[in-house]
């Protein structure tokens, strides 16, 4: 059985944050993204937001389950989420919007395709390397779903800019918006090689689209 006796206390105190990041994002996706599916325009783009959302439940799972073998109590997780530098701010703004294209650009294309499968990656040998090998088979678990939310988030964009040239600036927008929110991640720069990374992964998906970069 995966749990955490081989770790020491200070990597769990400082792995707590990325626990809650991981927890939470998921559990906003399962409202954002059922969002997105009630109110879709076409029955193609309602269907790719349910099997998002099949996805994002079992993501949620697993990392509930990462808390508890932890032996994190509960009434710590959301403490660590809402504290500074953390995902927060995006993702209590996602699930106040409505409308599904902006849902799915914002949450598919930029935060997904920013964190992206290089992200998950990079944190599970991260994790591995420390002893955490219940973290490491959660973040490799994804790649997969995530690689296909991005795929799916990316031609939904070019599709828009296809039709209509000048969605190109709606979009713009919503890059710039849904970055500055991820900016405070970064910590002021402690973070400045995720940040980089971050952008980055994004950016190689965005700009060839006609996107500018937000920072």
């Amino acid at each position: 059985m995966l749990n955490y006796k081989t770790v020491s206390p200070q990597y769990l105190e400082r792995a707590v944050d990325q626990f809650a990041n991981n927890y939470y994002s998921e559990l906003s996706a399962t409202h954002y993204v059922a969002t997105a599916a009630a109110n879709a325009p076409f029955d193609e783009l309602k269907k790719c937001a349910l099997f998002q959302l099949a996805d994002e439940q079992r993501h949620l799972e697993m990392d509930r389950e990462v808390f508890e073998r932890a032996g994190i109590p509960e009434r710590d997780w959301l403490a660590a989420w809402e504290a500074p530098g953390t995902t927060c701010r995006f993702f209590r703004h996602l699930l106040e919007l409505e409308d599904t294209i902006e849902i799915l650009v914002k949450g598919n294309f930029v935060a997904e395709g920013a964190a992206g499968p290089g992200t998950f990656t990079v944190l599970a040998d991260g994790a591995e390397a420390r002893g955490d090998v219940l973290s490491a088979v959660n973040h490799r678990a994804r790649i997969r779903d995530e690689t296909r939310h991005i795929s799916y988030g990316r031609v939904l964009v070019k599709a828009l800019i296809d039709d209509d040239p000048g969605n190109l600036d709606t979009i713009q927008e919503w890059q710039d918006e849904s970055l500055r929110l991820f900016a405070e991640v970064a910590r002021g720069g402690e973070r400045r090689a995720w940040w980089d990374g971050f952008l980055a992964s994004y950016y190689k998906i965005a700009l060839p689209l006609g996107l500018r970069p937000s920072f």
